[in-house]
């Protein structure tokens, strides 16, 4: 047994080791090579295991409860890879039977710093961080030559062929591969949304009234008289064609009417009614008033 199983065995079994790297096992004691930690599990599912973390216990759990909820056993191969994975993302920490977010852990929960956080927790896997600092924004090696480099690195024989499922899987999801499967880019601030904060680019916003066009709005509404009387008037004035000096004489008189009849005192408005209403007396004929004569 490695050492590093021996220390899962332990945490298993409730004698409170933190796991490492956790079944199977990231690190190769079969050979002599430098040695490289790394996960099994890719960056996808050390995020579903910190979310259940988040929505079932807040910011922390039991192991047991958190395997309980993830549907599997503490002691089952899988679980402990997860684990062991969310731990070398920085995730989570586990101790004393716990799991527990950490603060990247907490922001890769939240919509709003969730695609950052993913840059940070591909870049916390020691050979994810060695294969970018050699590889950034050249061409990586295909999947053969990509397995060689990680041998190299320290990833064993048995190892390299999942070790690069899981990269590759961690680095599309983190968005490094962005410009190409063939090229590894770490994403800038710009090729990300900011979450639930920003606004759908497909929206379209209306941009707001300037101060001017708000003025300019208000003189209009207020420009011109509201009695009917007197709007009816105003409506009559020309917008471009020829306003005659006798027609503007007649629509002065009109409306010097209206207004004494509008703003006027009530003996004002009763003289001008009366006198507007009243009819001249019809003239009479002198012929049918006098009698023929003979």
């Amino acid at each position: 047994m490695t050492n590093g199983v021996m220390e899962d065995a332990m945490t298993a079994s409730g004698e409170g080791q933190t796991m490492t790297h956790g079944p199977p096992l990231a690190q190769d004691s079969d050979t002599a090579r430098a040695r490289i930690g790394f996960p099994y599990e890719n960056l996808d599912e050390a995020i579903r295991l910190a979310e259940t973390i988040r929505s079932k216990g807040g910011t922390s759990c039991e192991l047991t409860q958190l395997a309980a909820w993830l549907g599997t056993t503490r002691s089952s191969s899988k679980f402990r890879g997860q684990v062991s994975a969310a731990k070398m993302f920085g995730l989570i920490e586990s101790r004393n039977k716990l799991a527990s977010l950490t603060e990247l852990g907490t922001a890769i929960v939240d919509p709003r710093q969730r695609d950052s956080a993913k840059v940070e927790a591909f870049l916390e896997v020691p050979l994810y961080r060695t294969l970018h600092d050699k590889f950034a924004g050249q061409l990586l090696p295909p999947d053969e030559g990509l397995e060689a480099e990680m041998c190299s690195l320290g990833v064993s024989d048995k190892s390299v062929a999942k070790a690069r499922q899981a990269f590759q899987r961690s680095a599309s999801s983190a968005g490094f591969f962005a410009a190409g499967k063939d090229r590894l880019v770490r994403p800038s601030a710009s090729d990300h949304g900011s979450g639930s904060d920003v606004a759908d680019e497909s929206e379209e916003i209306p941009p707001a009234p300037s101060a001017g066009s708000q003025d300019q709005g208000q003189e209009q509404e207020q420009l011109g008289p509201s009695d009917p009387l007197l709007t009816g008037l105003w409506s009559k004035l020309p917008d471009a064609k020829p306003f005659s000096p006798s027609e503007r004489s007649q629509w002065l008189d009109l409306m010097r009417l209206a207004l004494d009849l509008v703003y006027g005192d009530k003996e004002e408005r009763a003289t001008q009614t009366t006198s507007t209403s009243a009819k001249p007396p019809e003239p009479t004929s002198h012929a049918a008033n006098t009698e023929p004569t003979h």
